[in-house]
């Protein structure tokens, strides 16, 4: 646990910018590490993610489906989010989260981290530094999201941390890793869905992640099967 929160540190360490919400359109550093997401989302409430893993390579962790939950802790409390990241063997807990931006973005880039360190033998904090890149130089633009039968005003940025890399050759697939990431501020926690994609070079895909935002009826009743 320690560790990982020491990585999602690294990521923000050197994006202390302040949120305004005055702005028309936010930046992808405000929506994934600065802006109050967690604002609709009541203080002990629990907001739930279906997260599916998708690949067929025998090299890598294998294809699975689970849930991620966020739980909003007391009020008052700066860092009272807690992430239960997956269920049963996989199950691991993430406590002491900050409430600025929505966590479960860190945590689910940083299982890719771990995997791309796995795979290619890079520095972890090397790879965190170039997703960092990214996000910050990232232009935003706005679309519309649906969302448990409403259509809401969201935002959306991708993210191609690799293509231009100069140790990219080094990455081997996963230089081409590309993220989608989906906000709108009237759902809880911020965000609707992060998906993504390593395709391999020879064609196809290597590995797919998708996370995406629970309604929270289907979430409540996905909990008590």
């Amino acid at each position: 646990m320690r560790l990982f929160r020491l990585s999602a540190a690294g990521f923000a360490a050197c994006l202390a910018l302040p949120f305004d919400a005055a702005f028309a359109a936010p930046t992808a550093v405000d929506l994934v590490f600065e802006a109050p997401t967690l604002k609709n989302a009541p203080d002990g409430s629990t907001i739930s993610y279906h997260f599916v893993r998708k690949t067929d390579d025998k090299r890598l962790e294998a294809a699975f489906e689970d849930q991620i939950a966020v739980t909003v802790g007391p009020t008052g409390a700066t860092n009272s989010v807690t992430i239960d990241m997956f269920t049963g063997a996989r199950a691991n807990q993430l406590q002491n989260m900050a409430r600025s931006g929505n966590p479960v973005v860190v945590a689910v880039m940083e299982r890719e981290v771990r995997e791309m360190q796995k795979q290619t033998g890079g520095s972890p904090f090397y790879i965190r530094n170039r997703i960092m890149d990214a996000i910050r130089n990232q232009d935003v633009e706005p679309v519309k999201v649906n969302y448990a039968g409403r259509e809401l005003d969201g935002w959306r940025f991708l993210l191609m941390p690799f293509v231009n890399d100069q140790n990219k050759a080094k990455l081997q697939d996963f230089a081409g890793l590309t993220y989608e990431l989906t906000f709108a501020d009237e759902v809880p926690g911020g965000l609707v869905s992060l998906r993504s994609v390593t395709p391999k070079k020879d064609g196809g895909d290597l590995v797919v992640e998708e996370l995406n935002l629970q309604p929270q009826k289907a979430a409540d009743a996905g909990a008590k099967q």
